[in-house]
């Protein structure tokens, strides 16, 4: 199927677009509300041609239909295509949110492939007559010609791939047949060699051209890997035994030759190109396919011959079977690759498993969890991580030209990170500290391996963190004692990095948690590992690892100078290393106005990095092309919407989208930091959002919504939606003054804390005169929650609160287990972690205590809304249970909220809405005087659930 879209001149589509949103100027604006958040459009996977002459992103609304955008950066071309359903809200709470597959711009910036996905219409009507997923609408594939705006669209494609370098081919599968899928893998099974072994199935493979459209077939194609360069074709075949068919080929798309690399029944996978693209390698289960025993083998071909044999030659088995270790094979499902020289690879070894139990052999045992005191893993986290352990894979190296496997990975080495050229492995391990990780005191060793040798020599031992290897691979560094370490492979020496800076603290100058401070981090290196790039908390330093030349401020102390923070941007993600010929960019941060923007240094300059951009905005996009001086960025404020922007140079931007021009309909706050004293006299600040047309000498209602440290998010855009947080776009419209409070913290009294920054920041805006101190609500979220519901057994400033996901109880909180990663509470939330009580429950029985809202409920005046999921991972659901039990036995107004299989954040997007909904009629309620909703008034008996929804 072919259609013809037609090319509209950018500035026309703008101006239709701005129509109906400069009618609305001329009159009232609307209040945001639940029915504008599924409208609200969001700009998805920007990215620019390599060439930087077209900018290509999908515009989506939350739930709809989306269209693919691509315009030209220096001209007014633009080119619109429907793209189906890509916003798709999440209907099941198990699932993960749906994200469309980026669109690809070819190499040599001709064409634009995509695909298009079924409509929400279709996928709905799908969805109410319960199709098969056999009979569910499918994404075809569609190919734009940047020439014209011509597009070509294939039906019924689920996958594709185009050269990252290339232009001529696009190499796609259709959607399988279903019934001959089934066929195919029923026939494709060898039933008289070993009856119970899989074949892989295959379905046909296409290569297209994009410029004829002449398209070539291949069938029963089970697996495909398309090179870089666009030269070589892999693929893997299956099909019944008979056709004979079942083996690797690659294909020369400069010449259209086919070459069999191995042809022999069984399973082929995991394709792998070298860099260079003069190496193949994959595994295969041919050599055991007829035995009792099948297992994979690694394979190796070379695509360029000697002259005497030139063209691919015949793979050859690289590691068979029979070299792995005892219990341990070539995994099933093992990832190939080489190392960026190419002279070796990389597969996983997994442990061979054993037969499973059968379940009628249990059906009159005992069936039982033992919780033993010396586990490593407590049972919940084994039974989270019983599947990542049943595949766990463990790295294997085999050098090609010494023809030599070497195992790396092990039980004890579970994380191997390998240099350029393969010869040098840094295996972190916390196998050792285990059992110490229970009582807060693991850590890691740091073991730099010869992987020609098999020589291991450890470097570092029981360190937080882990050891990162340089690119060139003659380094390792990591951070002990407060300080970054570095080693030299080579001399087998060890040194503090940053030894001879002085009066430059690299640890983290903010801290506040009752543990170590980490480090601000490495900004990179050079090449040929000349140089690394360390951040202190403004600054980025150039520092010698061999320790020969002095370390140097490259940002030349602007940074601490005029407080703000400077960050390396990397704009070639292919690119391990810094390139000191070229322009070195950075990110920077006011920390006092909250301005940001970019910056241009570039290694060994004695000069001041120079300013290009700064203003009072965000940039949540910041892009390169990757040949050409093209930019595209995105940039925000609260009020403006994050557009895209694109130019030669930052002062040179011109304004790609209006993907929102309907936000000028509706009411929009405005926002200012805000300053005040805590009650310890400590400086604060927070953001303080007000309603459009905001009078300070009238009584605003108020909302008090907060989380750790707010105030650097000064200009960020809050797109309006439905969750369980105050939106201040949504609540500023509404007509609330909305306030974000920063809060400081005193290890080992975080609700204290709370108390004595919040309370202070809300007096001083009463103070102000324009906030009604009747007519005050709080709400928080998770730690948010928890000191919201803190808070209000300390002070009656409050109309009403909404803490949500809370903790009351922090003495039996301490005991439990953050149900989403298996991991006991003690330690990563209130020994050591955010809830800074600084030990454990036996130490300071009273600080847990003091700070737990449970043993202060008697005195709370302020009625309470809040959330607790039976399904929250991090924060048990039994909290809400007892802070609900308190309140209802105190006979204090409360409602309890539980969204039946949710999440501690929830995912079904319906349950999103509805929280966001009660939110505000709650508010509404108690702060502007609305008469109570029903649900209020009478709550929802058990036999009634649901009956409120039918009509929304």
């Amino acid at each position: 199927m072919h259609f013809r879209l037609v090319v509209l001149r950018a500035a026309r589509v703008v101006a239709l677009l701005l129509l109906p949103a400069l009618a609305a100027a001329q009159g009232e604006r609307k209040v945001l509300t639940q029915d504008t958040y599924d409208l609200w459009r969001s700009i998805l996977q920007p990215t620019l041609s390599p060439d930087g002459r077209w900018a290509v992103y999908t515009l989506s609304p939350t739930a709809g239909n989306g269209e693919l955008v691509v315009r030209a950066t220096a001209a007014a071309t633009e080119y619109r295509v429907a793209r189906g359903s890509t916003g798709r809200p999440l209907q099941s709470v198990t699932g993960q949110p749906f994200s469309p597959q980026a669109a690809q711009v070819t190499g040599d910036s001709r064409f634009v492939v995509f695909l298009r996905y079924p409509t929400q219409g279709a996928l709905d009507s799908a969805r109410a007559r319960r199709a098969r997923a056999a009979d569910q609408p499918k994404a075809s594939l569609g190919i734009l010609s940047l020439a014209d705006g011509n597009v070509t669209e294939i039906e019924k494609v689920r996958g594709y791939s185009v050269a990252r370098d290339g232009g001529r081919w696009v190499v796609y599968q259709p959607e399988a047949d279903t019934a001959a899928s089934r066929n195919g893998a029923r026939a494709g099974a060898d039933s008289s060699a070993r009856p119970a072994r899989r074949k892989d199935t295959g379905s046909p493979l296409v290569i297209r051209e994009l410029a004829t459209g002449t398209e070539t077939r291949i069938e029963h194609v089970s697996a495909y890997e398309l090179n870089e360069s666009e030269r070589w074709l892999a693929y893997a075949r299956a099909g019944a035994d008979s056709l004979g068919v079942d083996g690797v080929y690659v294909r020369d798309l400069t010449t259209g030759v086919e070459t069999a690399l191995k042809v022999a029944t069984g399973n082929y996978r995991s394709l792998a190109f070298d860099e260079a693209g003069s190496q193949l390698a994959f595994i295969t289960d041919a050599d055991s396919w007829g035995a009792e025993t099948v297992r994979f083998a690694v394979y190796h071909a070379a695509l360029a011959g000697p002259r005497s044999r030139p063209g691919p030659q015949q793979a050859t088995r690289a590691v068979a079977a029979s070299e792995i270790a005892e219990g341990l094979q070539v995994a099933e499902r093992s990832r190939v690759d080489f190392v960026e020289s190419g002279s070796a690879l990389t597969f996983g070894v997994s442990r061979i498993q054993p037969d499973s139990i059968p379940a009628d052999s249990l059906a009159d045992k005992a069936v039982v969890d033992l919780w033993h005191w010396q586990d490593a893993r407590p049972q919940p986290m084994q039974r989270i991580q019983a599947g990542q352990d049943r595949n766990r894979q463990y790295t294997a190296i085999y050098h090609i030209a010494a023809k030599q496997m070497r195992q790396l990975g092990s039980r004890e080495f579970p994380n191997i990170t390998l240099s350029s050229d393969g010869r040098t492995a840094v295996a972190n391990t916390n196998v050792p500290y285990e059992l110490d990780a229970i009582a807060g005191e693991g850590g890691t060793d740091i073991n730099v391996i010869n992987t020609l040798t098999g020589a291991v020599r450890r470097v570092a031992t029981k360190v937080r963190g882990g050891g990162q290897l340089s690119p060139g691979g003659k380094y390792v560094t990591w951070w002990e004692n407060r300080a970054w370490r570095v080693h030299d492979i080579a001399a087998n020496r060890t040194r503090e990095l940053t030894a001879g800076v002085t009066g430059v603290s690299f640890e983290d100058e903010s801290h506040d948690t009752p543990s170590e401070p980490g480090p601000y981090g490495l900004g990179g290196w050079a090449a040929a590992d000349a140089a690394v790039l360390v951040y202190d908390r403004f600054d980025v330093w150039d520092v010698d690892p061999a320790g020969v030349r002095a370390a140097r401020n490259l940002t030349d102390g602007a940074g601490r100078r005029d407080s703000m923070t400077f960050r390396v941007v990397d704009f070639d993600a292919d690119l391990d290393y810094i390139d000191p010929a070229a322009p070195l960019y950075l990110r920077a941060f006011d920390i006092r106005s909250k301005d940001a923007g970019v910056y241009r240094d570039r290694l060994g300059a004695n000069t001041a990095p120079e300013r290009l951009v700064m203003a009072p905005k965000t940039w949540p996009v910041l892009q390169k092309a990757r040949r050409a001086e093209q930019f595209l960025v995105a940039r925000a404020d609260f009020r403006e919407y994050p557009d895209l922007w694109s130019g030669p140079r930052f002062d040179q931007l011109t304004r790609l989208s209006d993907a929102m021009p309907e936000q000028s309909q509706y009411r929009w706050g405005n926002v200012r930091l805000h300053k005040w004293m805590n009650s310890d006299g400590v400086p604060m600040e927070g953001l303080l959002y007000t309603p459009e047309g905001f009078d300070p000498s009238r009584k605003y209602a108020m909302v008090v919504y907060f989380y750790e440290q707010l105030s650097d998010n000064l200009h960020q855009y809050h797109r309006p939606a439905g969750r369980n947080i105050i939106n201040p776009s949504v609540y500023t419209s509404l007509g609330y003054v909305v306030f974000f409070p920063n809060i400081h913290y005193t290890p080992g009294y975080p609700g204290p804390s709370s108390v004595k920054s919040i309370v202070p920041g809300v007096q001083s805006l009463i103070a102000q005169g324009f906030v009604d101190p009747k007519r005050v609500g709080i709400g928080g979220q998770s730690w948010g929650g928890y000191q919201t519901a803190y808070i209000i057994t300390q002070t009656n400033l409050f109309a009403a609160a909404v803490p949500n996901a809370t903790v009351v109880n922090m003495t039996s909180a301490y005991g439990g287990i953050r149900w989403e990663s298996g991991v006991e509470r003690a330690i990563v939330n209130y020994e050591r972690g955010q809830s800074r009580i600084g030990g454990s429950l036996w130490e300071y029985p009273e600080r847990y205590m003091e700070n737990s809202p449970l043993f202060f409920l008697d005195r709370v005046t302020t009625p309470v809304l809040f959330m607790a999921n039976d399904a929250d991972g991090a924060v048990p659901w039994y909290q809400g249970i007892e802070f609900f039990v308190a309140m209802r036995r105190l006979g204090k107004e409360a409602y309890m909220l539980n969204y039946n299989g949710d999440a501690h954040n929830p995912r079904k997007y319906a349950n999103q809405k509805d929280i966001d909904r009660r939110m505000q009629e709650f508010f509404a309620h108690h702060l502007l005087g609305a008469p109570k909703p029903e649900w209020m008034e009478r709550g929802i008996p058990f036999l009634e659930r649901g009956r409120d929804q039918l009509n929304r």
